[in-house]
């Protein structure tokens, strides 16, 4: 896979990425159920009235509306494409730490959109995102890496990111199946061109991932569990992520 297609790996996901920061709480139920009412015009079709929905709350300081805002702008979709003002919505969400907006940020740089491409930069907003278990952040940061593209080359952090990638996007709640089943792909051509040791050392982080991740999901599964039971008169607002 070439930069190009990283990067538009990286834009087509973007709104994705966007639709899943419902996971985050965001401020009061009326808050949250207003999003809810944007996303939903957004998978309707209807971007105009998700805009609408998510323009306040995005100048009252709402992450989740703030990176889904600056996405309708990179995409053109219910607005005229403006870089500047997808660059001014999505640093705000990513600056309060918003995993959506960081990955946005990360895609704006990758693709050089409306700023000077800037891998070094792509890769900082993505290894934030990553931190916060962002399966797609870890994809593009695979890419980066085997391709030496604002970081040093390492096919074994590669191997890794992709191997991390696989395991978060096969998230039953999250379901990117075909992303996993890319990255699983990828880190298999890449392994081919690699030492038994540099193997060896990228499936050891992997499974340590692995066991961490785990024991995250599970967490956070039991939590919506108990919380679902604890006050069954509403929808919990809190719904898995990309972590």
């Amino acid at each position: 896979m070439s930069g190009n297609d990283a990067v538009n790996d990286a834009r087509r996901a973007a709104m994705m990425a966007a639709l899943m920061a419902l996971a985050l709480v965001v401020g009061s139920a009326p808050t949250a159920a207003d999003f809810a009412t944007g996303k939903a015009a957004y998978e309707q079709g209807d971007f105009s009235a998700a805009r609408a929905q998510w323009q306040g709350l995005a100048e009252g300081g709402a992450a989740a509306a703030q990176a889904a805002l600056g996405s309708l702008y990179i995409h053109g979709e219910g607005v005229a494409v403006d870089y500047s003002e997808a660059l001014k919505w999505t640093k705000a969400a990513a600056g309060q730490g918003d995993v959506t907006g960081q990955f946005n940020m990360g895609s704006i740089y990758a693709g050089g959109l409306g700023v000077e491409r800037d891998y070094g930069e792509a890769a900082r907003w993505f290894h934030l995102a990553a931190e916060q278990y962002d399966a797609m952040s870890r994809y593009n940061l695979a890419i980066l890496y085997s391709r030496g593209l604002g970081v040093e080359h390492d096919d074994t952090e590669a191997v890794y990111m992709l191997n991390s990638a696989a395991i978060i996007a096969g998230t039953p709640e999250i379901g990117l199946h075909e992303l996993a089943r890319d990255a699983e792909r990828l880190a298999l051509n890449l392994m081919m061109t690699m030492d038994q040791q540099a193997i060896q050392a990228a499936h050891k982080r992997s499974k340590e991932f692995e066991q961490h991740y785990l024991q995250f999901y599970l967490k956070g599964y039991f939590e919506r569990r108990r919380g679902a039971t604890e006050t069954p008169q509403k929808t919990s607002q809190e719904t898995p992520r990309e972590p």
